[in-house]
């Protein structure tokens, strides 16, 4: 999709990967794959090979996959030197960044010599591709569109220009929920696309992907369960399919898309004999199978993912931004289970090959985790000092240079340190009894959250919006703790800490019938869950019983989050394991 290519990156697990700096002609040839979906846009040419690849790097434009794009690109280049439509797809698969800005110029410059004699969609496909060459996405986006938009005129029965059109224009949604600039315009034309060319897989994804941010992703969920039979071998568009289903609850059916994903990429990289980190998708769908094991109460899950995405980056060579994305991942599972002593022992180490802002998050991961830590002791002195720490290290980090690509951006990592440090903070204030500076913190936390960008990296802290419900049920606001935990739990359906919340706010209102019906929903998602978390007996007990004596079952507990403390030695589902 031309919208996830024409952005900034967001920072993934290995920062650097192969051939993302050859020259085209240089790129190793591909295979022909099934799997990929159907896509077919005829173009001039007398070599049916160059037919083929040209439509398999369409097809890969459609997933996201800029790199094998570029692959199939270039061999259909290599194919037929005179084919204008495969350096169009080399111009539009490098992507953003000032760094291909020569490479993008270059591939449309041949593309726009080539296309005198061709079609007349293929000659406006190029003319349009051109003026974002020349200006780039932002200063040539309108002059695209509205070539774009004489070409669907033009060929209205023609789904791949107006499936181009659309991707370009996704735009996400701002932290306020309002669609960004033509995001709804997109929607439209995809809709329109579902209804004419139902099975077309290009369509689904950018479906997908087009409500993945917003506040109604559950439109897309029936395109995300089609998603694994169109396209089995597009581990991206499983892994899009897998995070929307993730949102809307569907977890057992997103870990199955989400394994899927893993086994698709390890498939590509056998077949091929590729590194680890060329894999487009495993990484990313390990975090997030990782992240479904603890919604649904499953901490030795959790563990395993995180452990699995640990090996991988090891046997791919321990980059240092890889190093810290699987350690994240295990920080932010020991975490979710209240083993902050487990979390602050994750090792994190970098070498002396960190950048700034690798730096400044495994310090800021530590200094939180060790926060987390004093405070489950009693030891307020040291959780002051590593709020006060963790803000020290904002300045820095907010002033360094962006940085490009996939790698960590250092005003992204200051940005995500703010949010940690406030929750922090805000958790110290409860302990020390001042709900009022308490309910400050978190607000600000809640506010700097929303205001945290897409492609930053994951948040690191325990949800703000839980812990501030949690301190208002406390302080003895519980119509206010209500209504955040309704609204937490609206966005992660799936959530059964979510939901638990939801349940022991409405029973601190006293409403025992909506709690009943809540536990049940706890004890519904939570049915594979560890037998030992402390929140499935607290909802168990208040299933066992009658109305009477409910109530003092389910007493907020003093800490932020649902912990148990971990029995010593055995096998138990509550060890906590070493890093």
């Amino acid at each position: 999709m031309l919208a996830r290519l024409f952005r900034a990156d967001a920072p993934s697990v290995h920062a650097h990967i192969a051939w993302e700096d050859l020259p085209d002609e240089a790129l190793p040839t591909p295979p022909l794959c099934d799997g990929l979906g159907d896509a077919h846009l005829p173009v001039t040419t007398q070599v049916p090979l160059a037919q083929a690849y040209f439509d398999q790097g369409l097809r890969l434009l459609h997933l996201g996959w800029g790199l094998e794009a570029r692959r199939a690109f270039a061999e259909a280049a290599r194919q037929d030197p005179s084919l204008a439509m495969a350096w169009w797809g080399l111009a539009l698969a490098r992507g953003a960044g000032a760094r291909f800005a020569a490479d993008r110029a270059e591939a449309i410059r041949k593309a726009l010599v080539l296309a005198e004699g061709v079609t007349d969609v293929e000659q406006r496909l190029v003319v349009a591709a051109s003026l974002l060459a020349d200006k780039g996405p932002a200063n040539g986006r309108h002059a695209f569109v509205r070539e774009m938009e004489c070409l669907i005129d033009r060929f209205p029965e023609e789904p791949e220009p107006r499936l181009l059109l659309a991707g370009f224009l996704l735009d996400g949604y701002e932290s306020d929920g309002r669609p960004g600039q033509g995001q709804p315009y997109a929607q439209f034309i995809l809709r329109d696309l579902l209804r004419t060319h139902p099975h077309h897989a290009g369509v689904h994804v950018a479906w997908v992907q087009s409500w993945l941010p917003s506040a109604k992703p559950e439109l897309a969920r029936e395109s995300a369960e089609a998603l694994p039979m169109l396209v089995p071998e597009g581990s991206p568009a499983l892994l899009a399919a897998g995070r929307l289903l993730l949102r809307v609850g569907r977890v057992a059916e997103a870990n199955r898309i989400l394994e899927a994903a893993v086994a698709a990429d390890d498939a590509y990289l056998a077949r091929e004999s590729l590194p680890l980190e060329v894999a487009p998708s495993a990484d990313t769908a390990l975090r997030l199978l990782s992240e479904g094991c603890a919604e649904v109460g499953q901490y030795r899950g959790a563990q395993s993912w995180a452990r699995k995405l640990r090996q991988r980056v090891e046997a791919a060579g321990a980059q240092p931004q890889a190093v810290l994305f699987a350690a994240t991942t295990l920080v932010a599972a020991h975490l979710r289970f209240g083993f902050c002593r487990a979390a602050a022992e994750v090792p994190m180490e970098l070498g002396d090959a960190g950048t700034v802002a690798e730096q400044g998050l495994r310090d800021a991961v530590r200094l939180y985790a060790r926060g987390a830590c004093a405070l489950e002791t009693g030891r307020l002195g040291d959780v002051e000092r590593a709020c006060l720490s963790l803000d020290a290290l904002v300045p820095a980090l907010s002033e360094a240079p962006r940085s490009e690509g996939r790698a960590l951006c250092p005003r992204d990592v200051a940005r995500t340190i703010e949010v940690a440090a406030q929750e922090l903070r805000g958790t110290l204030d409860a302990r020390r009894g001042d709900s009022g500076r308490a309910e400050a913190a978190l607000t600000r936390a809640l506010r700097l959250e929303r205001r945290l960008r897409p492609v930053g990296p994951a948040l690191f802290c325990r949800p703000p919006r839980e812990t501030l419900t949690r301190v208002r049920l406390r302080s003895g606001r519980e119509e206010k703790a209500l209504e955040l935990a309704l609204e937490r739990a609206g966005e992660r359906p799936g959530c059964g800490h979510c939901m638990l919340l939801v349940a022991e706010a409405h029973v601190a209102c006293e409403c025992l019938s909506e709690a009943e019906h809540d536990y049940a929903v706890v004890l519904d998602l939570w049915r594979d869950a560890d037998p030992h978390l402390p929140g499935l007996q607290r909802a168990r007990g208040f299933a066992s019983r009658g109305s009477r004596g409910r109530a003092g079952l389910c007493r907020v507990p003093d800490a932020p989050v649902d912990t148990a403390p971990a029995p010593r030695g055995g096998e138990g589902p509550w060890t906590v394991h070493g890093a």
